[in-house]
């Protein structure tokens, strides 16, 4: 933590040190219910069990990227959550996303329940003693996938190469269809680098359908969002096998940590364009299917340092196919998890004829020199571009004093730097590993498309 930031609490933005470091009142001013004139004082004084992270959980967080909390949020507020979620759903005031995966419950109601789940409960000020301060959380979003239908149809089921947050969704009316839209648009489909850099004729401005800019900054040199945590709360059962919980590539952080740094290092930008990471893949446009690129660390199965591939019966995608690539996320209601931005996760199916019911919200560690943290429009809780208004507009930031893009380049390439409570864990870890990683990796440039990187490759320590 900056010595100078404790010594001196004052911030630039609207939300306080103390505010941040303590969690917020009960009739906090931008919670869903106040600001609708629904309920001044909306949120429950914390109760169950008071929750403390052990030295074995942290070394657990490290070496995995996330952690089970169990019994994390008491079960009366579930139950309320799930109430005002079925309530909304029977009266036809959802807003479907993608058949058979989520809806958002948009209500003033709906999300002050997610909120009550989160701080009317000890988990919040756990996070804080994990994380350190952040911005108070007022909205999430409610990924609630339904069981397979009379059909047969199975939902839920985004693949198991997974994702990071502030990856961008495929929007149709940008990314190419077919050869021949690449084309239209004036671009040579045979060039690698010009399909690496599909997006370069347009700007920071431009978002996909789903409020993901192309560009975070005006200088180009960011294209993924970020925060700290990814936390999510279950309130349904998710301990059978295959009914939608959450997958995640276990232990992957260390690898993208390291791709980051590699991005960093080679000049940039960092995510989607950078080195290893081509907007559309090119050797998908040679095959004639476009699609978009991924990142080179997650087009690999586990290794023997992630654990090796899945193998859990029951364990299967919307085919039917197993599961081998991501590790499921068991949850009883009432637990929660905590993982790092930078661990990828996925949706997967659910074949059980239940929906299952969950909330998950981002958190960033509080940066006191931001003149807007804190700040109602960025929706603390829900966004994975903190530094960016809903509309997709760049508010303005002096660099000098504050770098928003800067500081999120900074945090992908060194994880841990925003988890005040994980230190001594990490450099407890990193010493008896013999170095910054379980396993060094180098990405070797590919001799057919200098832009783009093969495979990682673990280098031994003493190497």
């Amino acid at each position: 933590m900056n010595d100078s930031v404790e010594t001196n609490p004052a911030v630039a933005g609207s939300v306080s040190w103390e505010l941040a470091t303590n969690g917020p009142p009960r009739d906090y001013e931008h919670f869903p219910e106040v600001r609708a004139g629904v309920n001044a004082k909306p949120l429950p004084s914390p109760t169950g069990r008071r929750l403390e992270i052990n030295e074995a959980q942290k070394t657990r967080l490290y070496r995995d990227g996330f952690l089970v909390i169990k019994h994390a949020v008491p079960l009366e507020l579930t139950r309320d959550a799930r109430e005002r979620v079925q309530g909304l759903r029977a009266s036809g005031g959802t807003t479907d996303f993608q058949r058979g995966f989520q809806f958002f419950a948009t209500t003033p109601a709906c999300q002050q329940g997610f909120v009550n789940m989160f701080e009317g409960s000890w988990l919040g000020g756990a996070l804080r003693e994990l994380i350190g301060p952040f911005s108070p959380i007022i909205a999430c979003d409610a990924h609630n996938t339904p069981g397979a239908d009379d059909s047969g149809f199975v939902g839920g089921d985004q693949g198991e190469m997974g994702h990071i947050d502030g990856m961008m969704a495929p929007p149709p009316q940008y990314y190419p269809q077919s050869v021949d839209d690449i084309v239209a648009l004036g671009k040579d489909p045979n060039d690698p680098e010009a399909m690496h850099r599909y997006m370069s004729h347009l700007d920071h401005t431009v978002q996909n359908p789903m409020g993901t800019p192309f560009y975070m900054d005006p200088e180009r040199t960011l294209t993924l969002g970020t925060f700290t945590a990814f936390v999510g709360i279950a309130f349904s059962d998710q301990t059978r096998m295959g009914c939608g919980q959450t997958g995640v590539r276990r232990g992957f952080h260390h690898d993208m940590e390291q791709f980051f740094r590699m991005q960093r290092e080679a000049g940039g930008p960092i995510g989607y364009e950078g080195p290893g990471w081509p907007r559309v893949d090119p050797a998908s446009v040679a095959s004639g299917t476009p699609r978009m690129g991924m990142p080179a660390p997650l087009l690999r199965p586990p290794q023997a340092r992630h654990g090796g591939l899945v193998d859990i019966k029951g364990w299967r995608d919307s085919r039917g196919k197993p599961y081998s690539w991501i590790t499921p996320v068991l949850l009883e209601e009432g637990d929660a998890f905590v993982a790092l931005h930078g661990l990828p996760h996925a949706g997967t199916a659910n074949h059980s004829r239940h929906t299952r019911y969950g909330a998950f919200f981002r958190v960033r560690r509080f940066r006191p020199n931001n003149p807007y943290e804190g700040d109602p429009r960025w929706l603390h809780g829900t966004r994975d571009q903190n530094d960016r208004l809903a509309d997709a507009t760049a508010v303005e930031f002096d660099y000098e004093s504050y770098n928003p893009y800067q500081t999120t380049i900074d945090h992908l390439c060194d994880m841990w730097s925003e988890w005040d409570g994980m230190q001594e864990t990490v450099e407890r870890e990193r010493a008896e590993q013999g170095g910054r990683y379980p396993a060094r990796l180098t990405f070797p440039v590919s001799p057919e498309y200098a832009s783009g990187r093969l495979p990682p490759v673990e280098v031994p320590h003493d190497a």
